[in-house]
């Protein structure tokens, strides 16, 4: 595959898929705090990491809206995840809410299907040519964006043993910590507020040509899920001369539903095309 399609399908498509919000359930509004209290690194990183939310499964409804130039598209997506293991994205058609495109992400490989227009399209990690040998882990890095938690390139899970691969500073309102890949082709900027909570996390290569920042805001304490998460998500992805915009609506999560289940079927009479086809076909409606 292209490295230009590539990158187009990683710094797109990925932000579409964390469009999301859930059922109800009892929240309140958390405030901005204030002024940072002097930590260490490890003291820090430790308390970023008890801040992550608990769970097995995530469930949740909302609404993405997609901003490139003075083009717009807002629609709905349903969003499910297993811990560790898959995740989907169901993107609806406007109005009639059917669904139009489901992507489906396991730690190896991709698969979309097209609705619209009867055709389907998977590929492993390894073969979009993105990072470099940490790509094999990218489906990890992807699930930590969503849910608001640390990541590092190549590695399912941020432990004690990892806190040295971490450089910290600070500014007057946020913590910064940084890191990159081990061929340092991409860094990756984690923002922490007062409060211990990642607000950005911005990823860059080392050439600028591609940049992606997701930040968070507007975050709730839910009572019934025992559980902090934001509701508002900003994504803002530079390939390029290229720019585009995405805001995102999280309301709210619905943790380890009893009922929860995933279709990963393929129907059978739909045509496999190559991915970058439904990729181009999507992305230039925009």
């Amino acid at each position: 595959m292209r490295k230009s399609l590539s990158y187009i399908f990683i710094l797109f498509f990925i932000p579409v898929l964390f469009a999301v919000s859930g059922c109800k359930s009892k929240q309140t509004t958390l405030k901005p705090t204030g002024k940072l209290d002097k930590k260490s690194m490890e003291s820090l990183l430790e308390s970023v990491k008890k801040n992550e939310i608990n769970y097995r499964t995530l469930e949740c409804k909302g609404k993405i809206e997609l901003r490139k130039g003075n083009s717009q598209q807002k629609t709905n997506a349903v969003f499910k995840l297993v811990k560790d293991s898959i995740m989907q994205v169901s993107v609806r058609i406007p109005i009639f809410g059917g669904e139009a495109i489901r992507l489906t992400f396991t730690p190896d490989e991709v698969i979309m299907i097209d609705r619209l227009s009867k055709q389907y399209a998977h590929v492993k990690y390894k073969k979009l040519g993105f990072l470099d040998k940490s790509s094999d882990k990218l489906f990890y890095n992807l699930q930590a964006i969503f849910t608001n938690q640390l990541f590092l390139p190549g590695k399912t899970k941020v432990t004690s043993k990892d806190y040295n691969l971490f450089d910290m500073s600070a500014t007057a309102d946020v913590y910064m910590l940084q890191t990159q890949t081990q061929n340092k082709n991409f860094s990756i900027n984690f923002a922490v507020d007062a409060s211990d909570r990642i607000v950005s996390t911005l990823i860059y290569n080392a050439n600028k040509s591609g940049t992606l920042q997701w930040s968070y805001r507007d975050f709730v304490q839910d009572s019934q899920n025992n559980a902090i998460y934001p509701t508002q998500m900003d994504a803002k992805i530079q390939l390029g001369t290229k720019r585009i915009d995405i805001g995102i609506e999280c309301p709210q999560l619905d943790i380890d539903n009893k009922n929860f289940n995933i279709n990963n079927s393929i129907p059978q009479k739909y045509t496999k095309v190559d991915i970058d086809d439904i990729i181009n076909k999507y992305s230039g409606k925009l």
